[in-house]
């Protein structure tokens, strides 16, 4: 029987949201094809991060400790550990990191690996993924025929599961570091806002550049900071300094899925909806009613968001203020 493995990145000791959507995921289709899933952890974590990876399914746990990063010897961890378990498909959270990790655990192994993955299916016996292709206004569906598969998901594609109830045993693992490394990260150094964590973020305040002047900009971050929220941009405010790059969401940025997302002066450029499109509701705030964001949006409010961004960031205030 081939199990599926999915590889678990970990963010300030917790498994990050988008590893737990692809192991929930991979939980489901472990069940539809009668076989295990495995996660995969780099470093011990608290019995309440543990629950979650259950809560996703999670039949074994399998801990390979590290004390650092390194994209070769977690390549070879993956490796190691899909063929102890004979695993058909992996599965790699489609960040940075792992779009770094899926290609070379690919080569090792000589398969194919397939980015972005933002629906899987069944057809019969086979299993279709679909990618999506200029900003998502074209979407391939592949049939990968060689195993092991190697998948790397597309952040708010799926759903975050905590009612999968997997065992979750815990097995430990002892995988020799990989000593020939052609490359060493000997520190990270964050660039000013690097550390805004937007894909985990419940709510994200988003400017367009139509709420990115001086006059305006204020009250977007009021806003944000009233929620709570992070403030993230598009392309063309992150282009004008309004904000640094870890801001961006869109085809060239970041990929979100935030319970609520609100738009600011957001015209709703197909490059930018391509990262957000998977929110769980937006509000749009824009003065051009032709805005393409409202024909996604779940509300939107035709108006300036001068006048607009006042009275909204009134009654969020009331409204915690009566909480």
């Amino acid at each position: 029987m081939k199990n599926i493995l999915t590889y678990i990145e970990i963010k300030e000791d917790a498994p990050i949201k988008l590893s737990l959507e692809a192991l929930s995921k991979a939980s489901e289709i472990a069940v539809e094809k009668g076989t295990k899933s495995l996660a995969l952890i780099t470093e011990e974590l608290k019995d309440d991060e543990l629950n979650k990876l259950r809560g996703a399914g999670a039949e074994d746990i399998i801990v390979v400790k590290r004390d650092a990063y390194n994209m070769e010897d977690f390549s070879n961890i993956i490796v190691e550990v899909a063929k102890k378990y004979d695993c058909e498909d992996i599965f790699i959270p489609g960040t940075l990191d792992g779009k770094d990790l899926a290609p070379n655990v690919a080569a090792t192994l000589d398969t194919v690996s397939l980015t972005n993955v933002m629906e899987i299916k069944f057809e019969g016996e086979d299993i279709i993924f679909v990618t999506p292709s200029y900003g998502a206004t074209v979407l391939t569906e592949s049939k990968l025929n060689k195993a092991p598969r190697i998948i790397t998901v597309r952040a708010g594609s799926f759903d975050k599961r905590e009612d999968l109830n997997g065992a979750g045993n815990l097995v430990e693992e002892n995988i020799d570091e990989v000593k020939d490394i052609k490359s060493i990260i000997r520190d990270v150094v964050m660039a000013a806002g690097a550390e805004i964590n937007l894909e985990d973020a419940p709510i994200i305040v988003t400017c367009g550049r139509g709420a990115s002047s001086d006059e305006i900009f204020p009250l977007v971050k009021e806003l944000a900071d009233a929620f709570g929220a992070p403030i993230s941009g598009t392309r063309p405010v992150i282009d004008d300094g309004v904000l640094p790059k870890a801001s961006q969401i869109g085809q060239s940025g970041k990929i979100v899925s935030p319970a609520l997302y609100i738009g600011c002066g957001v015209s709703g450029a197909v490059q930018h909806i391509s990262g957000m499109e998977n929110s769980g509701f937006i509000l749009a705030i824009n003065k051009d009613e032709d805005a393409p964001i409202f024909k996604l949006a779940d509300v939107g409010i035709v108006g300036d968001c001068k006048v607009i961004l006042p009275l909204l960031i009134e009654e969020v205030k009331k409204i915690k203020e009566n909480a």
